[in-house]
C-alpha cells in the first residue's frame, strides 16, 4: 500500500483515539477561520452606508468590532483546547510503540533502532511530524470552509477575477505533488543524521573513560564535527524543501490577489464596483489566500510524515498477511482502541501452571550468517542445575536467547509442564524465567529503582545480599537512592553485573537463565555469588547457566557442550 495512504489513514486512526477532543478543536478552529466571512459583509455595509452619505453605521460598526474582539477571545479557547488535543497525538503513539516493544509476542532485537539516538529520534521527532498532519488538518479545514463561503459571496460580484484567486491552490497542489519523492528523502536523510548525531552523543557519554584512558579526545572531536557536519547538510535539504513549498504557496496566493484586483479596476472606474465591493473583495481575497498556503503546509507534512510513519512502523512486529500494523493501534490483533489489551497469562505468584516440573527443548534451532545451533534438544527438571559450555563461538548465548524467544528461530519447539510454549518471548517471562545476559542494562534511576523496575521491594534485601552487592550498597554515599547513571555509567563492570543479577534473583523466579555470570567478576566474587545462589534457592529454583568457570562447571548436574552449534556432549 502506498506511504501516503498509509500516512494518511495512520493519522485517521489517531484522530479517532479522542474524537470529541478533535471535534472540538476542529469546531473551533472553523469558528476562528470563518468569522471573517461576517466581518466582510458587514464591512461592506458600511462602506457603502458612507459612500452613500448614510449615517445609521454605528449599530453595524459596534457589531464588527464585536465580532473581531470575540474572534481573538475564541482563539485563546482555540489554543487551549488544541495543545491538550497537541499532547496527546504526540503520547498516544509513543506509549503504544513501547508497550509494542515491552509485550508483543515474539523476539524484538530485530526491531529495536541501531543507537539510543535513533530511538530518540523516532519517539521525539518522527511523533512529532505525525501531529503536525492532524494539526494542519484543523487549519486546512478552517481555511477551506472559510474560503469556500468567500469563494460563493465573490463570484456573485465577480467570477472571473474569483476564478484567478482560487487558481494557486491547484499549483500548490501540483507543485507539493512534484516535490512529493524529493521531500520524503531529504526528511528520512535529516532524521538518521540527527540520530547519528544523538546516538554519538550518548555513547561518548558512557565510554568517556575510555576515550580518555585511549588519548582518543581529539579522534572523538573529529567524528562529532563530521557527523555535525553531515547533519547540517542534511539539515540544509529538509529545511529548505519544506521552506521552498510554503514560500511557493505563498507567493503564487499573493499574485493572484494582485491579478484579481487588477481584474477588478476596470469595474471599479465604470462605478459597476462599489466601495463596500471593494472592501468585501479586499477582505475575501485574503481569506482565500490563506488556502494555498496552508494546502502547501500540508503536503510537505504530510509527505513527511510519510516517512515518519514508515520509520515508525519499523518498531511493530511483522504483520500476518491481511493485517494491518500502525504505530496508532499497534496491531489489528489487539483490537481498535489506541491501548490494545495482551491477552498474556502472567501469574501474580508461584501456583498453578506457574511453578516449574519440567521444562523441555525440542529440535531448537537458529541460523544466522556464519554460525547457529541445531537440532538443540534439552530437559530441565524442578531443581536441577545445567551448565551449557563450549568454545568462543559454539552457540552459546545464542542457545539461552533462542529458548526464551528473545531472537527469531528457524525451528524447534519448548514445553512447559508438559504444555508447548506457542509465545517464548511473552510467556517465559517472571515470574516464571528470569534472565541475566551477559552485560545488564541499567535505567538511570536509582539502585533500587533500576533492581527493582515496578516488583515489589519485599524481596529486595536478599536479593542484594545473594548477589554479593550489600557492601557494595552500604558504601555508596547515597545507598539504595544512588542514582547509577546511564547504562550504569557510575558503577564498576562487576556492580553491574551483580545489580543485573539481584535483579532477576529478586523476582524469584522458577527458571534462572544466567549468561556467563563471570564476564565481569574475579573469581571469588563470582564464588561467594554461587555459594549464596544455592544456600538462598535451597535446590527449589531451576538453573541454567552459561559459564565456562571449572569450579560451577563442576557443580552441575547436567553438562551441554556446544561445538559449532551442536551438542557434542550431555551428562546427568
Amino acid at each position: 500500500m502506498r506511504a501516503r495512504s498509509v500516512a494518511t489513514r495512520t493519522g485517521w486512526r489517531l484522530l479517532r483515539t479522542d474524537p470529541v477532543a478533535y471535534a472540538i478543536a476542529w469546531f473551533a478552529w472553523v469558528l476562528f477561520w470563518s468569522i471573517p466571512i461576517p466581518v466582510g459583509l458587514l464591512l461592506k455595509a458600511v462602506l457603502d452606508r458612507i459612500s452613500t452619505g448614510s449615517s445609521s453605521v454605528w449599530t453595524i460598526l459596534v457589531v464588527l468590532g464585536a465580532l473581531e474582539v470575540g474572534r481573538w477571545i475564541e482563539v485563546l479557547f482555540a489554543a487551549v483546547q488544541w495543545h491538550g488535543a497537541w499532547v496527546g497525538w504526540h503520547t498516544v503513539p509513543r506509549l503504544n510503540l513501547l508497550r509494542s516493544l515491552a509485550v508483543d509476542p515474539g523476539p524484538v532485537a530485530g526491531r529495536l533502532p541501531g543507537s539510543p539516538g535513533e530511538a530518540v529520534s523516532r519517539f521525539r521527532d518522527d511523533t512529532k511530524d505525525l501531529a503536525q498532519v492532524l494539526d494542519v488538518w484543523l487549519d486546512v479545514s478552517g481555511a477551506g470552509a472559510a474560503a469556500a463561503a468567500a469563494f460563493v459571496v465573490m463570484a456573485t460580484i465577480d467570477l472571473r477575477a474569483t476564478l484567478v484567486v482560487a487558481v494557486p491552490v491547484v499549483v500548490v497542489l501540483w507543485i507539493c505533488h512534484s516535490l512529493g519523492p524529493r521531500l520524503r528523502r531529504w526528511r528520512r536523510a535529516a532524521r538518521e543524521a540527527t540520530a547519528d548525531v544523538t546516538g554519538f552523543i550518548g555513547d561518548t557519554f558512557g565510554a568517556i573513560t575510555a576515550i580518555k584512558a585511549a588519548g582518543a579526545e581529539d579522534a572523538v572531536k573529529g567524528r562529532f564535527d563530521a557527523l555535525g557536519a553531515a547533519r547540517a547538510r542534511a539539515a540544509r535539504r529538509d529545511e529548505v524543501g519544506t521552506q521552498l513549498v510554503q514560500s511557493l504557496s505563498g507567493a503564487t496566493g499573493n499574485l493572484a490577489t494582485g491579478l484579481a484586483l487588477l481584474l477588478v479596476a476596470p469595474a471599479i472606474r465604470r462605478g459597476d464596483f462599489t466601495v463596500g465591493d471593494l472592501g468585501l473583495f479586499t477582505t475575501y481575497i485574503t481569506v482565500l489566500a490563506n488556502l494555498p498556503r496552508w494546502a502547501g503546509r500540508l503536503g510537505a507534512y504530510q509527505r513527511q510524515a510519510e516517512v515518519s510513519v514508515e520509520r515508525l512502523a519499523e518498531l511493530l512486529p511483522a504483520p500476518v498477511p491481511s493485517e494491518v500494523v500502525d504505530p496508532v493501534t499497534t496491531s489489528l490483533r489487539h483490537g481498535p482502541g489506541p491501548f490494545p489489551p495482551v491477552a498474556v497469562p502472567r501469574p501474580a505468584g508461584r501456583s498453578g501452571d506457574a511453578r516449574l516440573r519440567h521444562f523441555e527443548v525440542r529440535g531448537l534451532s537458529v541460523r544466522f550468517p556464519g554460525g547457529g545451533i541445531h537440532d538443540v534438544d534439552l530437559t530441565l527438571r524442578r531443581g536441577s542445575f545445567t551448565v551449557v559450555t563450549g568454545q568462543v563461538g559454539s552457540g552459546k548465548s545464542t542457545l539461552v536467547r533462542g529458548v526464551l524467544g528473545l531472537i527469531p528461530v528457524d525451528r524447534g519447539t519448548r514445553c512447559w509442564n508438559g504444555v508447548e510454549v506457542t509465545e517464548p518471548s511473552t510467556f517465559l517471562v517472571p515470574p516464571r524465567v528470569a534472565y541475566l545476559p551477559q552485560v545488564p542494562r541499567l535505567f538511570s534511576e536509582s539502585l533500587a529503582d533500576t533492581i527493582l523496575l515496578g516488583v515489589d521491594a519485599d524481596g529486595l534485601h536478599e536479593a542484594l545480599r545473594a548477589a554479593c552487592l550489600e557492601e557494595d550498597v552500604a558504601e555508596m554515599p547515597d545507598g539504595l537512592a544512588t542514582v547509577v547513571g546511564p547504562k550504569g555509567v557510575r558503577l564498576s563492570g562487576g556492580q553491574i553485573q551483580r545489580a543485573g543479577a539481584a535483579r532477576a534473583f529478586v523476582r524469584r523466579p522458577e527458571l534462572l537463565v544466567v549468561d556467563d555470570l563471570s564476564s565481569a567478576l574475579d573469581v571469588d566474587t563470582e564464588a561467594r555469588l554461587w555459594d549464596r545462589l544455592f544456600a538462598a534457592t535451597g535446590g527449589d529454583t531451576t538453573v541454567l547457566v552459561v559459564t565456562h568457570r571449572p569450579a560451577v562447571v563442576a557443580r552441575a548436574d547436567q553438562l551441554v557442550r556446544l561445538d559449532r552449534g551442536r551438542v557434542s556432549v550431555g551428562v546427568t
